[in-house]
């Protein structure tokens, strides 16, 4: 529904109050608010953050550090409508780059490196509509994995916690990607305190708290129909959603005289998006998931008898997508770039490397499908194998590393076209 423009109601209003002058005995109406856009329904997007983060590291001693940070994730939510309130529940994943070296206590809390690693938000929201502006307010669960790191020992655990903010979602027009939503909000994170044990011998406890300042942008539907397709579906535009499956790597560590691999598996989770083109029955475009793994293995230290642990912990795809239409059926090529991070150790001298990246490239195929005009479901596979070497150094011995993986995902997505 639209709002009446000022000048409009002005003349609605001077109108009303004419013919309200000519019938003494009837009271002029009143007039209720009629709000300028509906915010129902389901939405998707992007999001920077630029914040601070602190870890509260405590052994004997305790002792603070903070500094600034920056992440970058995907959100989705969904939202309900009641005149002019808004409420909804909304979800986003993140992968940060908050670190911070503590210089610890002499004697009494040993220097080391903290980490937040990544973040999961679960929240509500209650908020007014404004027209193209819904200001509101947000609270709920936080999960995050941190990481401490003590010379080449360390160890990565999971803390859960609490979230509040406040935002403004501003609805706008944008050239190509049509009707849109800027965020700007303010989050709070405060986590639990978890007992970080770097050596046998030794540990110290951890709390990471966090203020994020977040931008985003969102995807919104034209409207909330759930009509079924024609058999030509409509798949132009922009997507997003929730994925799970399988995944498998196939890890070989080298020095320059040994050579040993292991392999890790477990199932995933995550968010997906893309955008979609449309060149007749042709469709092109680029596609992105983040997802949080627990792939675990064990092998050989190469050049030793040494048990190698290896947990990857997030994956993500940035890939480029070509298909052919076959009205609600969409199978596709598709090829890019992945990144993941894990955690390995030397069980036997617990020698550990908190964070190793690999960048790798990738390349699939499966078929996407129609279920309603706006809802699709997936299933894919994607290879990936990491086009370069990555330098380990695990006992002050250099050591590189490849890595490939098998991943089947299945996923529902939302179309905003």
């Amino acid at each position: 529904m639209r709002l009446i423009g000022p000048a409009s109601l002005a003349v609605v209003l001077v109108s009303g109050l004419a013919q309200a002058a000519d019938l003494p005995s009837r009271r002029a109406p009143i007039l209720a608010p009629v709000p300028v856009a509906n915010w129902d329904g389901f939405y998707a997007g992007t999001f920077f953050t630029l914040g601070q983060a602190r870890f509260d590291s405590r052994q004997t001693a305790a002792r603070s550090v903070s500094d600034l940070g920056s992440n970058m994730g995907a959100l989705a939510g969904y939202n309900f409508q009641r005149g002019p309130w808004v409420m909804g529940v909304e979800g986003d994943l993140a992968f940060n780059k908050m670190s911070k070296r503590n210089a610890g206590v002499s004697g009494t809390l040993v220097a080391h490196d903290a980490e937040l690693l990544d973040t999961v938000h679960l929240r509500a929201r209650a908020g007014y509509d404004m027209g193209d502006l819904l200001p509101y307010a947000a609270a709920g669960f936080s999960y995050a994995q941190g990481g401490v790191r003590v010379g080449d020992q360390g160890a990565v655990k999971t803390h859960l916690g609490l979230n509040a903010g406040a935002g403004l979602d501003w609805r706008v027009q944008l050239p190509i990607l049509g009707r849109s939503v800027l965020r700007a909000e303010y989050v709070y994170d405060r986590f639990s305190k978890e007992n970080y044990a770097y050596d046998p011998a030794a540990s110290l406890t951890m709390r990471p708290d966090a203020h994020l300042f977040r931008f985003a942008f969102i995807n919104v539907p034209k409207d909330d129909s759930w009509r079924a397709p024609a058999f030509d579906a409509d798949w132009s535009g922009s997507y997003g959603g929730f994925l799970t499956g399988f995944t498998n790597a196939h890890v070989e560590t080298k020095t320059a005289s040994a050579s040993k691999t292991l392999n890790a598996d477990s199932a995933l989770g995550g968010i997906y998006a893309g955008r979609n083109f449309v060149f007749a029955r042709w469709i092109v475009g680029l596609d992105s998931a983040a997802m949080l793994t627990g792939m675990k293995g064990t092998g050989v230290v190469p050049g030793t008898t040494d048990t190698l642990s290896y947990r990857s912990y997030y994956e993500t795809s940035l890939r480029g997508r070509a298909g052919y239409s076959f009205g609600r059926f969409l199978p596709f090529f598709a090829a890019g770039i992945s990144k993941g991070r894990s955690e390995q150790m030397d069980r036997t001298t617990l020698s550990k490397r908190v964070s190793v990246s690999t960048n790798a490239w990738n390349i699939g195929a499966g078929v996407d499908y129609m279920l309603t005009e706006r809802l699709s479901t997936r299933i894919e596979y994607l290879r990936s194998t990491s086009w370069k070497d990555v330098d380990l150094d695990l006992n002050s011995t250099s050591m590189s590393q490849s890595r490939s993986t098998n991943m089947v995902r299945a996923g529902l997505a939302w179309h905003f076209h």
